[in-house]
């Protein structure tokens, strides 16, 4: 166990804990989230989210090929960005899928923390072969001496707010749907590495993104979004227009002039604006995307 991150710098002692992986921090997350810091200050006591990297799936099912909402660090920024006092990150290796729910508890929660409470929402399952629950959770907390707090699930239209419904729909298509489950902007973060200079030549210069292998990238399309203050469109696809090739995150900054070679990017995405299409005419193809900068301009 390591805190990552600890922004008061002060002394972690008997914290109230949101615990989960919480994955793209959608807004069930950021219930349980909030209700820790809620519970910590009625307290008068630390805030913490304790999550897992890599994502416990990745070592229990790897044939499932998982890709993440969130690294680690965008994960990170997000939990700061609730007020939380500190993130922990517990390294998930097999010896800790091994223990017992009450393992776990004795031992980290325990032992190691010393919990005053500890906020989980309402499909939390824990310990070996993840059968403990939420119930089996409130009768440790008894036996330990803290609180457990169970969060109700959120929805927002049809949907239940859950990582694997927001995957479904990035993965489709259906950007502004998962967006409303995630409550905020769907976060890329990338190195700016060299490309073919083709969007320069189109006059429209991108950076070309290295994203983390583990990261969902959203369905192929024109993105509206943000790096910082600044608007920018991301252009997710294969460039069928000059011959379909790799998968690139391109990234077109609204009236920069620059060199972003070698800088990470941090681009919240905020709206899909229309899938990928293949021009016959390149000429057709400068004009779709002058209509998209001037519908982000407006946005």
């Amino acid at each position: 166990m390591r805190i990552i991150r600890h922004p008061l710098k002060s002394r972690l002692n008997k914290p109230v804990v949101a615990l989960g992986t919480f994955d793209g921090v959608h807004v069930g997350h950021r219930q349980v989230l909030r209700r820790a810091v809620k519970e910590a200050g009625q307290l008068q006591t630390h805030s913490a989210v304790i999550t897992f990297d890599p994502h416990p799936q990745e070592i229990i099912a790897p044939g499932r090929g998982l890709r993440l909402l969130t690294t680690l660090n965008e994960r990170t920024a997000l939990f700061c960005a609730l007020g939380l006092d500190s993130v922990i990150a517990f390294r998930f290796r097999q010896e800790l899928q091994r223990l017992t729910s009450r393992e776990f508890i004795e031992r980290y929660l325990v032992g190691k923390l010393g919990v005053r409470g500890v906020v989980v929402g309402y499909d939390y399952a824990f310990g070996r072969g993840r059968h403990a629950g939420a119930a089996e959770l409130k009768e440790l907390g008894r036996r330990f001496g803290f609180n457990v707090v169970i969060v109700p699930p959120v929805k927002r239209g049809h949907h239940l707010a859950k990582s694997g419904k927001i995957r479904e729909l990035l993965s489709l298509g259906e950007f502004n749907r998962a967006v409303q489950l995630l409550g905020h902007p769907y976060r890329i973060t990338g190195r700016v590495v060299r490309g073919k200079g083709v969007g320069k030549k189109l006059g429209f210069p991108t950076a070309n993104l290295k994203v983390d292998p583990r990261k969902l990238i959203p369905a192929e399309g024109v993105y509206f979004g943000r790096v910082g203050p600044r608007k920018c469109l991301v252009n997710i696809g294969s460039r069928p227009t000059f011959g379909a090739g790799e998968l690139l995150v391109e990234v077109h900054l609204l009236d920069f002039r620059g060199n972003l070679r070698g800088q990470t990017l941090t681009v919240d995405l905020v709206r899909r604006f229309r899938a990928e299409k293949q021009f016959t005419d390149v000429n057709d193809l400068i004009a779709q995307i002058k209509k998209d900068v001037a519908r982000a301009r407006r946005l």
